[in-house]
């Protein structure tokens, strides 16, 4: 099991340097960058549709994160 954490924690930690490192990229070259959709704080959330949409660019590649902890984190997402 603790094997498994460490391995969890070093891929987050990757991804967390990727993520970091295309914002900044992103924000030097921003007609380079794919539009994302955004809404005014406190005009409402998106459809489930667009959610789906958007989720599934982001975490799309499954076999990377096991079902349960993507569902968890969908959930947890969707609190927010």
């Amino acid at each position: 099991m603790g094997s498994v954490m460490s391995d969890y924690e070093e891929h987050r930690r990757r991804m967390i340097a990727e993520v970091s490192a295309f914002i900044e990229w992103g924000l030097a070259h921003p007609d380079q960058v794919r539009w994302i959709p955004r809404k005014r704080i406190g005009t409402g959330g998106f459809t489930q549709t667009m959610q789906r949409v958007f989720w599934n660019r982001v975490l799309g590649t499954a076999e990377m994160v096991p079902h349960d902890i993507l569902r968890r984190f969908l959930r947890w997402a969707r609190r927010g």
